[in-house]
This record gives structure tokens, C-alpha cells and sequence, in this order.
């Protein structure tokens, strides 16, 4: 009887430890979510006008289709067709580069991420202007602060892994976002983020799990992205998405926080990554999903997405990964 009591006295301090950490997670990742923040104020064009050099390239062309020599832009509307080229440009980087549609759906109108009761409910919002968009109304400076900064409108944190933007240029978000209000509107309300216990320990506990936390929100941010060509400049530019899943360091490993992640592949031209890979084998990887050796690629590397980019993006960015320091697979 006395080893029994002792036990559940014992089994008793450990529940009570348990709900006393389980209450402490809990209100602290609520107000790490709850914060407010102040951002700069970056304002752009949607969509970017036309420049000089654009316009002048626009003129020779109509006048070689038989345009007037006097005015061969007579009657063309210069707003239109920035658009129409912003429109281009941003489908392709919201549908390949950024992999928009991997959270909010391809028809942009919202998805489920998770929702498993231990874990929580986390979903992407809806995009369109459709009932139930979070997007309605948003200035430049409000996509901005959820793009690049991590924060709601609200000024609250959001949990998009924004870290993988922030180095976005300002025609590029223009680009998307010009992109995204041509979509078709979506009647979808996604609910808002609800923690469970794990959710809330690691919102807790990590002091990079809400991106509003890591990121500098007054770092200005580039006009324009680096001229598109194969050099260190674009494939840098071009390979900042790939640091959420192959680290910062770009060497791999096991994520934290997803038991169910395959072990990410090592980029850097060390014995355990890249090392025996040629530029075209790497591009082959990319357009096919298949290794030098025939092996398949796991399909949790979203290759089919990342190989719709050209070859100049695809070049680019096997440029800068080889200027990387050989790095040990999993290296932080």
C-alpha cells in the first residue's frame, strides 16, 4: 500500500507538471502570435509601368510590324501591356520559384496545411477576392508586411515561413501580386490557426518558429531583382527559397519539427551532396525528378514545380551552389 501510494503521488506531480507546462506553452505561443509589429512602409507600383528601355523596344517592334514611323504607339495602351507582362512574370514565379499553390491551393483560393488534433489546425489563406479572401482591400504595403515581414494586416504575427521572401524585389511581389488578382474568385473561408499541444510547444520553444521574430522589418528591400543570366548574383537571388528545406547553409538533414520530412539532400559540392554532379545532370534532376544514377526523387521535393523554371534560372542557381564550401550532410 505505501509503494502505491508513493507511486501516485508520484504519477500525480508528474501530471501536474505536465499540465503546468502544456498551460505555460499554451499562453506563451498565444501571445508570440498575439505581438504586433511595426514595418517600413514599402509602397510600389501594381503593376510596374513600362521603362524606358521597354517602351523604346515596344516602339521598334511596331514599327517593324508596319506601325506609323511618326508614332508607332499610337493607340497602344502602355498600361495594358505592363500588365499583361506582369501578369506573365508572376504567374511563373508564384508557380514555380515560390511554390504559392503548394499551400494556398491551385486555384489560390486556400488550403489545409495541417489538422490533426495533438498538433493543431494550421491552414493558407484564400488569395482571391472571392467571399472568405484575406486579401480584399490590401494596399502594396499590406501584402508586403505578409509576404516579406510575416505579419497580418492586423499587425499581429502570422506563421507563413515568410524567411524564404524577404529578399523578394519589389517589381517581383508586384509581379505576383498583379498575377494573383486575375485568378478566378474562390468562395473559401479558411479558419484561423487554432494551437494544439504540439503546435504550441514548438511556438513556444522556438525562438524561429514565427518568422515576425527572425526578420529584419526595417531592411529596405531591392526595386528590381538581379538581371536574369547565369551568374552568382541570379542563382544567389534565385536559390533563397531552397534555404527552407535544405538550411541556410544549404547542406540538408533532417528538419526539425516534421517526423514525417524525408532526409533533405545535401546542395553544397561535398562528398555527401553534390560533389560528383555535372550542370546537367543537375538540370536532368530538376526537369525529370531522377538522380545520375536513375533513382527516383522523392516527390516531398516538389521537382515537378522547381523544374518548370528555364534553364538560365536552373543554371543559375547550379552556378552559386558550386561556389558553396563543401559542406557535411546536416551541417547548420
Amino acid at each position: 500500500m505505501k509503494i502505491l501510494k508513493i507511486l501516485g503521488i508520484l504519477v500525480l506531480v508528474v501530471v501536474v507538471l505536465v499540465v503546468g507546462a502544456l498551460a505555460w506553452a499554451f499562453h506563451t505561443a498565444n501571445a508570440r502570435y498575439t505581438k504586433t509589429w511595426t514595418a517600413h512602409d514599402a509602397t510600389f507600383p501594381i503593376p510596374f509601368p513600362l521603362d524606358t528601355a521597354e517602351v523604346a523596344a515596344l516602339a521598334l517592334e511596331k514599327k517593324s510590324a508596319g506601325a506609323s514611323a511618326k508614332d508607332p504607339l499610337d493607340g497602344v495602351d502602355l498600361a495594358a501591356v505592363a500588365n499583361a507582362r506582369a501578369v506573365a512574370r508572376g504567374e511563373h514565379l508564384a508557380e514555380t520559384r515560390l511554390g504559392c499553390v503548394g499551400c494556398h491551393g491551385k486555384d489560390y483560393g486556400g488550403g489545409i496545411i495541417v489538422d490533426v488534433a495533438p498538433v493543431g489546425y494550421w491552414a493558407a489563406p484564400n488569395l482571391t477576392s472571392g467571399p472568405g479572401s484575406v486579401t480584399n482591400g490590401f494596399s502594396a504595403h499590406d501584402w508586403d508586411l505578409a509576404v516579406r515581414h510575416g505579419i497580418r494586416h492586423t499587425g499581429q504575427s502570422s506563421s507563413m515561413p515568410c524567411k524564404d521572401f524577404t529578399n523578394l524585389s519589389d517589381r517581383e511581389l508586384s509581379d505576383i501580386i498583379a498575377y494573383i488578382k486575375t485568378r478566378p474568385p474562390v468562395d473559401r473561408l479558411m479558419k484561423p490557426v487554432r494551437l494544439g499541444p504540439v503546435f504550441a510547444v514548438m511556438t513556444a520553444t522556438d525562438p524561429n518558429a514565427l518568422p515576425a521574430y527572425v526578420i529584419d522589418h526595417q531592411k529596405p528591400h531591392a526595386v528590381e531583382p538581379p538581371p536574369e543570366a547565369v551568374t552568382l548574383e541570379f542563382g544567389e537571388h534565385v536559390s533563397t527559397t531552397c534555404r527552407g528545406c535544405h538550411n541556410p547553409k544549404f547542406s540538408g538533414g533532417k528538419m526539425a519539427g516534421d517526423p514525417n520530412m524525408p532526409i533533405v539532400a545535401n546542395l553544397t559540392p561535398d562528398a555527401s551532396g553534390l560533389k560528383t554532379w555535372t550542370e546537367t545532370d543537375f538540370v536532368r534532376a530538376m526537369h525529370e525528378g531522377k538522380r545520375p544514377d536513375g533513382s527516383a526523387i522523392a516527390t516531398a521535393m516538389p521537382w515537378q514545380m522547381y523544374g518548370k523554371m528555364n534553364d538560365t534560372e536552373l543554371k543559375a542557381i547550379w552556378l552559386y551552389l558550386q561556389s558553396l564550401p563543401p559542406t557535411p550532410k546536416g551541417t547548420h
